[in-house]
C-alpha cells in the first residue's frame, strides 16, 4: 500500500508540474479581439479589462516602449508563472545595448479606453536627426477596453553608437509616444 501511495503522490506531482509549466500560454496567441500582420512577423496581444471611462476620458493611452534581445514567447500577457493576478505581462530584456549581429525586440505597448477601427505604431531609430532605422505595422481593434501589447523582432541596423528608439500609436485622431535610449555595439 505504501508503494501504492507513493506512486499515486508521484503521478499528482507530475501532472501538477505539467498543469504549471502550461501557465498563461494561451497570452501568446491573439485573441478575437484584434490581429495584425507585418512583414518578418509580429506579436500582437489585446488583453481586455474593466474600464469605465468618463466622458472626457482620451480613447488611448500611451503606456511603454521597450527594447531587448528577440525570443519566442514574448511578449505575452498573463504569463508570469507565481504572479498573484493575470493582469501581468512577460517581456524580453530589458537591455538597451545591441551587441553586433543580434536581432532585437521592440514592444509597445498602450491602453485602449474607447477606440475601435485602425491604428498605426511605428517605431524609429534615429541618431539626432538621422534616422537609422524605422518600420511600422497596422493592426484593426475590433473592441475597446484593454491594453495592447505588440512585439516586433527585427534586424540589427550596420550602425554603431548611441541612438533613441521612439515607439509612437495613431489610431484615428488620437496618438502616443515614448522613447528609449538605445546603444549599439
Amino acid at each position: 500500500m505504501a508503494i501504492c501511495t507513493r506512486n499515486l503522490s508521484l503521478f499528482s506531482l507530475a501532472l501538477l508540474l505539467a498543469a504549471c509549466s502550461t501557465v498563461g500560454t494561451s497570452g501568446t496567441t491573439p485573441p478575437a479581439g484584434g490581429s495584425a500582420s507585418a512583414a518578418g512577423g509580429g506579436h500582437f496581444i489585446f488583453r481586455s479589462i474593466a474600464i469605465h471611462p468618463q466622458a472626457s476620458s482620451p480613447e488611448t493611452l500611451m503606456n511603454f516602449v521597450s527594447d531587448g534581445p528577440a525570443q519566442g514567447g514574448v511578449p505575452c500577457i498573463d504569463c508570469v508563472n507565481g504572479a498573484s493576478s493575470s493582469d501581468n505581462i512577460g517581456l524580453t530584456g530589458p537591455s538597451s545595448y545591441i551587441p553586433t549581429g543580434d536581432t532585437w525586440q521592440y514592444t509597445l505597448s498602450f491602453t485602449d479606453i474607447a477606440y475601435k477601427g485602425a491604428c498605426k505604431l511605428d517605431w524609429t531609430i534615429a541618431s539626432g536627426k538621422k534616422v537609422i532605422d524605422s518600420f511600422s505595422v497596422t493592426l484593426k481593434l475590433k473592441s475597446a477596453g484593454g491594453f495592447v501589447l505588440y512585439g516586433v523582432d527585427r534586424g540589427r541596423p550596420s550602425y554603431s553608437g548611441a541612438a533613441t528608439l521612439t515607439g509612437k500609436y495613431t489610431c484615428g485622431k488620437e496618438t502616443g509616444s515614448a522613447q528609449a535610449p538605445l546603444e549599439f555595439e
